[in-house]
């Protein structure tokens, strides 16, 4: 599935599923976003291009800073382009926080023998928490808590190559072209590894469901509700009660399938 198709869906499902948002797609390629319609489409320039999971925090912290004023009712739900809003997403802003982050229960489920000074097991496990879903309110304790997000990711980016150990879950499965390693947390990674870093005393060792991070008020989700990702062949029938589906890696292709399902078109 091309990237133009993915948008269309994902803006769609807004549109349509999630009526009380408003889609908006902050991207480096407005012209070929021209024919959407009923979306803010915003301009950013792309920085270094090795960089750009590192830009996509600081383009979220740029966004919510230009909307502070606009008062705590308010708030965004950042996602990435392979996540559909399978219905109206207002209830979570009905919920106290300054950001809301989604926690894959895996990670969590086998006892940590020990932490680094990251805060972060050295077993190789994946990361519980990642930026593909998070929500924000438009205050200043939300940007306190993406600055401190950008400066934990800046401080693990300085580690270089050494951040990537065996210890890290820096391995990626290419298409049939077996496992690779990671040469750059700015690619891929740098995200879950901060965000859980930050996180890290409320999810290893006194698991929480809510916690203060950075002066921010943080609610931890569920991501079987509001970040699922199916494991199997997908059935209409799996998406009942999720608020988020997110199709990640070759589950991609799965999108328009799903569309269709609710009649939505690109």
């Amino acid at each position: 599935i091309d990237a133009m198709t993915m948008i269309r869906l994902a803006t769609g499902f807004v549109r349509h599923r999630a009526h009380g948002g408003r889609p908006v797609v902050i991207t480096n390629d407005v012209g070929r976003l021209a024919g959407l319609t009923d979306v803010a489409v915003i301009a950013r320039p792309t920085g270094d291009p090795a960089g750009l999971l590192l830009d996509r925090i600081r383009a979220y912290r740029d966004y919510v800073a230009a909307q502070i004023g606009i008062g705590d009712a308010c708030g965004a739900v950042f996602v990435d382009t392979d996540v559909l809003a399978l219905r109206d997403l207002a209830p979570l802003f009905d919920l106290s926080f300054d950001v809301a982050l989604t926690v894959r229960s895996g990670p969590l489920e086998r006892p940590v023998v020990a932490l680094d000074r990251w805060g972060l097991p050295r077993d190789a496990r994946p990361a519980p928490v990642n930026s593909g879903v998070m929500a924000v309110r438009f205050n200043a304790r939300s940007l306190a808590f993406l600055d401190a997000t950008l400066d934990r990711f800046t401080a693990i980016v300085a580690e270089g190559t050494a951040f990537l150990t065996d210890g890290r879950n820096s391995y990626r499965t290419g298409d049939g072209k077996g496992r690779y390693r990671i040469a750059d947390v700015r690619t891929w990674g740098g995200d879950q590894f901060a965000l859980t870093s930050l996180l890290s005393e409320h999810l290893f060792a006194n698991r929480t469901a809510s916690c203060t991070v950075a002066g921010a008020a943080i609610v931890l989700l569920p991501d079987a509700t509001w970040n699922f990702t199916p494991k199997e062949r997908l059935t209409p029938e799996m998406l009942d009660g999720r608020f988020i589906l997110h199709l990640k890696g070759n589950k991609k292709s799965w999108m328009a399938p799903v569309a269709r399902w609710f009649g939505i078109t690109a």
